[in-house]
């Protein structure tokens, strides 16, 4: 029961994330949205204590160093919808399932509209699971990106305001390098894609992910 019920999530939601270009993690429940400067990721988590899934969405940065992929933040909350459980009956548990990707792929798609760092730069970021430091930091790098310097002044007073409240190994430094290259906007812009690139590079390598495609701009 433990494999059909798992098969079902799978199947699920691979007929609906898969023709609109979403990449599989190899076999996990696991799902990017590849946006150039961003994966939106969405995981179909399940529990310990019961068979099913939760659904939680929400976009990854790639000028960070993150080692395994999750919803690190994003506009609203990463956890979408409700629990669905499997109580015995597999294709009312299917037809839920086809439900819950289909809450899923909505958020994709208005992730999708964040693409262009100029509309994404004065989008707030929110999280309830990791260091308020991580929206925050995001938020800023995004105007960084899109070359908004004024704007990146005005956010790097967030950034020191959740660094206050829960302090980060190393972030600090990175908020004065980034800070100190605000008066060159080609050498900074480079600079994040360079990062940006290199974690692209990172996830292309590791199984599951090797068909992740050669963006044209951040490689």
């Amino acid at each position: 029961m433990e494999e059909n019920y798992n098969t079902r999530i799978k199947q699920a939601v691979r007929a609906v994330l898969k023709p609109k270009g979403l990449l599989q993690k190899g076999s996990a429940r696991i799902w990017i949205d590849d946006n150039g400067w961003f994966f939106t990721v969405v995981e179909f988590q399940g529990s310990w204590c019961d068979r099913g899934s939760y659904l939680n969405i929400g976009m990854q940065h790639l000028w960070n160093d993150w080692e395994y992929l999750f919803p690190v933040c994003g506009t609203r909350e990463a956890r979408e919808g409700t629990w669905v459980g499997y109580k015995g009956n597999p294709e009312l548990f299917s037809q839920e399932i086809t439900s819950l990707a289909e809450t899923a792929l909505e958020r994709v798609l208005a992730y999708r509209t964040l693409a262009d760092p100029e509309t994404a730069k004065t989008k707030p970021l929110v999280s309830s699971v990791i260091a308020p430091f991580w929206p925050a930091w995001n938020q800023f790098m995004t105007a960084a990106l899109a070359g908004d310097i004024p704007l990146c002044l005005e956010l790097a007073s967030k950034v020191r305001w959740a660094l206050g409240r829960v302090p980060i190994d190393g972030a600090e430094e990175m908020l004065t390098q980034i800070l100190s290259l605000l008066d060159e906007p080609q050498k900074i812009h480079a600079y994040i894609v360079d990062r940006i690139t290199a974690q692209r590079l990172y996830w292309r390598s590791k199984p599951g992910l090797k068909r992740l495609p050669v963006h044209p701009e951040y490689g």
